[in-house]
């Protein structure tokens, strides 16, 4: 008759059947009655079941159990022992039902033992074991208590560490994907960013921050997790006043967080408020709770856990309305000098282009009057150098004339009507050009000047006057024959060739024609 823990090979299922066959392989534990008791107890997780089976003190009581029985797990041993030897026994009448009586060879004391299980023995060993175990079991209780209150893991041993899950991944989207491949996706709405953007989001947005945190290795942690799909605490944490976040502290900024809210023990749960005050943000802790304590299933635990949300934000809604009073006033106060700062933007802006414009208005002025001083220098000197080479070309004439009062040459009268009505009368000698005479045109104001006052403005000697260097005089008139008609513009042509050529020889009359029109 088999007791409440006892079990049969058949009523065990293909994935069971494995992980039994995966545990086995690991710990090296030929005892199949005490390896199904342990994975039983850890939900079939094979990982969790080695970890337990080595850890010091948690395995002596499943294997105490297990001794109480040992007749299942022998007659397991002993079918598959008669199974592997059926073939090579001995042959004769009633030989195969003897082998199944009669134990292996390879097992003798085994089967001695499971025979004679029901018989009472007495031995010295529990009596020399039992303060020895005693003591251990004391001391690993009294150490992990040590490690829990400073927030550290439980001691394991090597084989243990060597099945530790792969390093935890930074990536929260990862997070969550494998919580969900784990429990489906209704849970309560996990942060997707890292702890200090969900802290920024609540300070921002004047919530509660709600952050949990959980070891993988605790005992405690898959109905923790359990807990946190729960319809009352998926409908508690799902509110627009909540940010959760969540982490294993294998994770470093779960570790971060546990070392700055001074977690003592997993998992762990605390209710945070994003305080504000001049200008600096800091976290204020309305509510922890380090470990579960004791709790019957999930469905308890999360209406357990959603009471706890509940008391401190009742406590605290008064605080929270007047931070997002002050908030929105803030806000409303930052608006308000966006908007000022940017309507004095504008306003400057304005006068920057508005001075600017100004600027580059008496640029172009002071350009323009530069430019204007300038042309009037230019002029000024011209003026002056046409000024000297008048002086200069009226000493040459007036040498000429004496030149030719001394000659005997023949020459020719010319009567020249000037530009302002008045008329001259000059001879010129048959040998002198055109040039000369449109010197004589060009010195008319010179020569009064000369008679009234008989100097020079660059001296009284007028012989001393010289010509300007790098000037050339641009004459503004022309000399014209009224009848005929006759241009004279070739100025190096003799003067007696020119005049006759038009009939005017020896004495003409010549009309001085300016070529520009006066200006007013």
């Amino acid at each position: 008759m088999q007791g409440p823990d006892s079990f049969a090979l058949d009523e065990l299922t293909d994935a069971q059947k494995q992980s039994l066959e995966s545990f086995c392989q690991v710990t090296k534990e030929e005892n199949v009655q005490l390896a199904v008791r342990v994975l039983r107890s850890r939900q079939w997780r094979v990982e969790q079941a080695v970890e337990m089976y080595y850890e010091p003190g948690l395995i002596s009581p499943l294997a105490a159990a297990t001794v109480e029985e040992p007749v299942g797990s022998s007659q397991l041993r002993r079918r598959q022992t008669a199974a592997q030897s059926s073939g090579g026994s001995s042959s004769g009448g009633g030989g195969g039902s003897r082998s199944e009586a009669q134990p292996s060879p390879e097992e003798p004391e085994q089967e001695h033992k499971a025979v004679s299980s029901q018989k009472p023995q007495f031995s010295l060993m529990p009596l020399l074991s039992w303060p020895i175990l005693l003591l251990v079991h004391l001391a690993t209780t009294m150490i992990n208590v040590v490690l829990q209150l400073v927030g550290r893991q439980r001691i394991t041993t090597s084989a243990a560490r060597t099945s530790r899950p792969a390093p935890y991944s930074s990536d929260r989207s990862q997070f969550v994907r494998e919580f969900e491949s784990a429990y489906g996706t209704v849970h309560v709405p996990f942060y997707t960013g890292t702890l200090a953007e969900a802290q920024e989001t609540a300070r921002r947005e004047t919530k509660y921050l709600v952050v949990m945190l959980w070891s993988s290795e605790h005992d405690d942690t898959p109905l923790f997790e359990h807990a946190l799909t729960q319809p009352a605490l998926v409908q508690c944490l799902s509110r627009s006043q909540f940010v959760v976040w969540a982490g294993d502290v294998a994770s470093p900024d779960a570790f971060k967080a546990a070392e700055s809210l001074s977690v003592c023990a997993f998992p762990f749960m605390g209710i945070v408020f994003m305080q504000q005050a001049a200008g600096r943000s800091g976290m204020q802790l309305l509510a922890r709770m380090d470990g579960l304590g004791s709790s019957a299933n999930a469905q308890h635990l999360a209406s357990m856990l959603a009471r706890f949300v509940e008391r401190p934000v009742g406590r605290h809604a008064q605080t929270l309305h007047a931070t997002r009073r002050e908030q929105q006033e803030r806000e409303s106060a930052r608006r308000l000098r966006e908007q000022q700062n940017a309507a004095y933007e504008r306003s400057l802006a304005l006068d920057q282009e508005r001075e600017r414009a100004r600027r580059e208005q008496e640029e172009r002025e002071r350009r323009e009057q530069e430019e204007a001083e300038a042309l009037l220098r230019e002029e000024q000197r011209r003026k002056e150098l046409c000024r000297r080479w008048r002086w200069a070309k009226f000493a040459e004439q007036q040498q000429q004339q004496q030149q030719q009062d001394n000659t005997e040459d023949l020459v020719t009268t010319l009567s020249l009507r000037l530009e302002n009505g008045s008329r001259v009368v000059c001879k010129f000698a048959a040998s002198a050009t055109l040039q000369q005479v449109f010197d004589f045109v060009e010195t008319r104001d010179i020569a009064d000047e000369w008679a009234q006052t008989q100097t020079t403005p660059y001296g009284a000697d007028l012989s001393k006057t010289s010509m300007p260097k790098d000037y050339e005089h641009t004459y503004e008139f022309a000399l014209v024959s009224q009848f005929p008609r006759v241009v004279f513009e070739d100025r190096s042509a003799n003067l007696k060739d020119a005049l006759a050529a038009s009939g005017l020889w020896p004495s003409a009359a010549l009309i001085v024609e300016p070529l520009f029109e006066p200006e007013d």
